[in-house]
């Protein structure tokens, strides 16, 4: 069971309240059934987050934050749950609301044993680490007058998913309010299109939208990316070409410029944004010689601009 994270109401619990300078707010989804086992804090500490792998026998390159701490620990229930794509629906969050990674990696080749014990890690039985199956991330973002630094850890420990998840306030300026929401893992949206890319060999990202004439995407959250990149980390063999498209609006020359624009933005937000492997992916565009409805309606026009995934390995 593969956990997938969407966006739904959001209902505000109050974690803890702190004389600071406020802050944005940030909006964790949760799949339903996570429970949060820990939440405490601390008004001045020191905290390490990672910069870089330990070497075997030493120790991880970090940085020491200082500031108002916020730990939680959260337990997400179900047999077989993934860290990859935990971590990579999370990082996906993160990265949407404005926190830029500054460093990622996964179990091995985080230094194993080293890493984990070297850093501020919850410990048993708050927090469980599988040594061979575990995710670290570090984000930062800055908003007039205040820096906040994440450290995300993910692992699992029986049939059950953790993460650790510390926020760090920079000084006197407290993390940023926790706003959770609970979502069912959308199982049924995430089967459908993998298995959809599986049986037929292609599948369109329904979920991306781009303005006539631009590759920028006009969203900044799509579960489509989401549940791709956590399909390509369950196994490193598995390669997809992203295939744009364009409405039939310009030269050809210069829609197939747009498309493989857009497939490339596309690709750079998997890497980037989801924690997709590079060598995993490819991008390449057609422009408008490939349309799935007419071109001479603006909803036909909508569907012809998009950008399909194309089975090259499973």
């Amino acid at each position: 069971m593969k956990y997938h994270f969407r966006a739904m109401r959001i209902y505000p619990i109050a974690i803890f309240i702190l004389c600071a300078q406020p802050v944005v707010a940030l909006d964790v989804v949760w799949p339903t059934g996570a429970t949060q086992i820990v939440a405490r804090s601390q008004s001045t500490a020191d905290f390490n987050i990672a910069t870089g792998t330990a070497d075997r026998g030493g120790v991880p390159p970090s940085r020491s934050v200082s500031g108002i701490l916020s730990e939680e620990v959260w337990r997400l229930p179900g047999e077989g749950a993934d860290p990859a794509a935990i971590i990579a629906a999370l990082r996906a969050q993160l990265t949407a609301q404005g926190y830029g990674v500054t460093f990622a990696c996964a179990d091995r080749a985080c230094g194993g044993f080293d890493f984990r014990f070297a850093l501020p890690i919850a410990p048993a039985p708050e927090m469980f680490v599988d040594l061979g199956n575990f995710h670290y991330l570090a984000a930062r973002r800055s908003t007039p007058g205040a820096v906040e630094d994440i450290a995300l850890t993910v692992s699992v420990g029986g049939q059950a998913g953790y993460v650790h998840l510390a926020r760090i306030g920079e000084g006197d300026t407290a993390p940023t309010a926790l706003i959770p929401s609970f979502t069912a893992p959308n199982a049924a949206d995430q089967a459908d299109m993998i298995a959809q890319l599986i049986e037929t060999g292609h599948a369109v990202l329904a979920d991306l939208a781009f303005e006539t004439g631009a590759s920028a995407l006009s969203g900044n959250r799509y579960d489509s990316l989401a549940i791709l990149a956590a399909w390509l980390a369950g196994d490193r063999a598995r390669r997809v070409a992203l295939v744009g498209h364009t409405d039939a609006e310009g030269a050809l020359d210069r829609n197939i410029a747009l498309s493989e624009a857009r497939a490339a933005v596309v690709r750079q937000s998997l890497i980037n944004d989801h924690g997709a492997a590079a060598d995993q992916i490819s991008a390449a565009g057609v422009g408008y010689l490939s349309p799935r409805a007419t071109n001479t309606t603006p909803d036909g026009r909508e569907a012809n601009r998009r950008v399909e995934v194309v089975l090259l390995a499973q």
